[in-house]
């Protein structure tokens, strides 16, 4: 059986990739949990966005919801919503995260701005389950900071038609209390079928991150090779043969 902890490390990754299109009004997903050669149905996953006013700017809000199943819920339930609040070219304004993890029920928070070409962002930490403040921390940075979401509009123009396998972007994304590393890798072409029954043309895009000085493949995702980039599978790795797919359906 997973662990609660495997699984947990996995939710970033999934609610990063199943948002790879900021710009789309509605993406529904399947949520399949994968042990060695079982795969077993474990959910689903929606994305969708509204154009709003922000502290008097005109805004992107991006809402990802994710639930488990019943079968799931023996293993672990989830019951996750990530909201961002982004500019129209993708620069993050707020962020919020609350996450229903089992017996965790924690809300994260990143307020950004920017003072003298320096970026800067404020990081809260919140358990829910005691209404206590667990961490509140600030971060500067010489260039744009992401948050999850506005990481996606930024990979919307990842263009790979002229791109050698290999070509790797690095972004700067708030995580909990801190600001990590993310690396966008190409590496390659596929055809995919989705849960609608169409197979799409998707370029290959490996989220990897480095732990313990070493790098590290989290998630696989495979989307569409036109200019909306669509997200149509994307493959959440565990380690010791399990995994979490989301296919668009």
């Amino acid at each position: 059986m997973i662990g609660a902890r495997l699984l947990r490390s996995s939710i970033s990754a999934i609610l990063m990739l199943t948002a790879l299109h900021v710009s789309a009004s509605d993406y529904r997903f399947n949520l399949y949990l994968g042990l060695g050669p079982i795969n077993i149905s474990a959910g689903t996953a929606h994305l969708y966005d509204t154009q709003v006013t922000y502290n008097g700017r005109s805004a992107i809000r991006t809402a990802m919801e994710m639930s488990t199943n019943a079968t799931a819920d023996k293993i672990f339930a989830l019951r996750d919503t990530i909201e961002s609040y982004n500019t129209a070219g993708g620069e993050s304004l707020y962020f919020r995260k609350t996450v229903n993890e089992g017996s965790k029920h924690n809300l994260e928070t990143a307020q950004f701005s920017k003072d003298n070409n320096r970026y800067i962002v404020n990081l809260e930490t919140w358990d829910m389950n005691s209404g206590t403040r667990t961490s509140r921390t600030t971060e500067w940075r010489d260039s744009r900071i992401f948050d999850l979401m506005s990481m996606i509009a930024y990979t919307q123009g990842f263009d790979t038609s002229d791109s050698e396998l290999g070509r790797t972007e690095s972004l700067p994304m708030v995580n909990g209390n801190m600001v990590v590393q993310q690396y966008l890798v190409y590496t390659g072409n596929k055809r995919i079928k989705a849960d609608d029954g169409r197979t799409y043309d998707c370029m290959v895009i490996s989220i990897r991150d480095y732990k313990e000085g070493k790098e590290r493949e989290t998630v696989k995702a495979y989307v569409t090779r036109d200019r909306q980039h669509t997200p149509i599978q994307l493959d959440i790795i565990l380690g010791a043969g399990t995994t979490i797919r989301a296919l668009l359906k």
